[in-house]
């Protein structure tokens, strides 16, 4: 009498368990890197506001300049000697007499 065994191969497959971990690997790596993304797309305009706000500071800097010294144009073209000197050069002359009402 001879015994027949039969060795009984199984196929791989994935059971319930599997494909969840592999559902749950695929999900998890999207998000990994959808988050890489935005931050990259954080990063990018933080540099371009950084950029913006330094111009923005020189072009302040520079008008306050500007400002500084039209305000002491301002000041030095409306001085008492500044304007009897132009008043005379139009023609006026002082009054030689006051007349009171």
């Amino acid at each position: 009498m001879t015994r027949d065994f039969k060795i009984e191969r199984k196929e791989p497959n994935f059971n319930l368990v599997g494909k969840i971990k592999v559902k749950v690997l695929v999900a998890f790596t999207v998000f990994a890197l959808a988050l890489i993304f935005t931050q990259l797309v954080f990063a990018n305009n933080l540099a371009t506001d950084g950029n913006k706000l330094s111009n923005t500071n020189e072009e302040i800097t520079k008008l306050e300049r500007d400002n500084t010294t039209l305000k002491a144009q301002i000041a030095q073209e409306s001085s008492l000697t500044v304007l009897s000197q132009k008043a005379k050069e139009s023609g006026f002359e002082k009054p030689t007499k006051v007349i009171i009402p």
